[in-house]
């Protein structure tokens, strides 16, 4: 059976980096099988700072086992929905040991660290870089790349569970940017941001002229009120919904009749030809000799 850890002495150029990613892609099973990994997504990464800078042997870059590791944890987020600007950044923080940890199926075990300090002290090139990102991941404010990885697929595996529990309408939280105006302690005016920033003389009456009509309005609308509403509300882009897809599935059976409809008439084409070569045929064979 394969294992990732045995791959801690491999080295090579940016050619077989993509290939020897794609091979353990396969074996882990990341991604889609038909994703192929090139030597200009290779530069790309280190110059986004996913993959750290290779070594060089004369002109040629070479790569190692960092970079491969770095290479399949971040295909491996990428999967997970992180974009490429965070898990760089993460991967700035995060030692050789947790990058390996996100690679599905791989946990470093006891006898893997002997493998893995080797592995460091063979690295000379990147060991000033390890160890102040190791500095840095060990300060209180700043949690590792693992536990954020965690708190993350909490988040995600839950909220829409959350939110259908609270009886939300909506598939995902929706965050919305306002400010707040404290009229007085039992005050508030909540306004969009960006709203805010672009506000005039004539929008801020009409906004007091609006909470003055809502204050004194004794036709409010109730709980029930609102509930309703949004009931029909929803009734309604269902209807429309159904409407769109009605359209869809006519606008098809339109086709298919126009479609059935030309080949109906080639048929009746053909078989009038085919009958007047037959009527052909009769006559020449009955006609008498001359």
């Amino acid at each position: 059976m394969n294992k990732f850890i045995d791959e801690a002495r491999w080295e090579g150029n940016a050619e077989s980096l993509a290939n020897h990613v794609k091979f353990w892609m396969k074996i882990k099973q990341i991604g889609d099988p038909s994703f192929e990994p090139n030597e200009r997504l290779v530069r790309d990464y280190v110059a986004r700072g996913i993959l750290s800078k290779p070594s060089r042997k004369g002109k040629e870059a070479i790569f190692g086992f960092r970079q491969l590791a770095q290479f399949l944890a971040c295909r491996a987020l990428i999967e997970d929905g992180w974009p490429l600007n965070k898990i760089a950044e993460d991967f700035e923080v995060s030692s050789i040991e947790e990058i390996i940890k996100l690679i599905p199926g791989e946990e470093i075990k006891n006898e893997a660290l002997s493998l893995i300090e080797n592995f460091k002290k063979d690295e000379m090139s990147s060991i000033s870089r390890y160890s102040s990102g190791l500095e840095k991941s060990m300060e209180p404010e700043l949690p590792s790349f693992l536990k954020r990885q965690k708190q993350s697929y909490s988040s995600k595996s839950e909220i829409k569970e959350v939110l259908n529990r609270i009886g939300s309408d909506f598939s995902n939280v929706i965050k919305e940017d306002f400010t707040a105006y404290q009229l007085a302690t039992w005050l508030l005016l909540f306004i969009d941001l960006d709203k805010a920033k672009s506000i005039t003389r004539e929008d801020a009456e009409d906004i007091g002229r609006g909470v003055t009509a809502a204050l004194l309005n004794q036709s409010s609308l109730t709980k029930s009120d609102r509930s309703l509403y949004t009931d029909r509300i929803g009734e309604i882009s269902h209807l429309e919904s159904q409407v769109r897809k009605s359209h869809l599935e006519l606008e098809y059976n339109t086709k298919q009749s126009e479609d059935l409809k030309i080949e109906i008439m080639r048929s009746r084409k053909l078989l009038a030809e085919m009958k007047e070569q037959l009527r052909n045929f009769k006559n020449s064979k009955f006609r008498p000799d001359e």
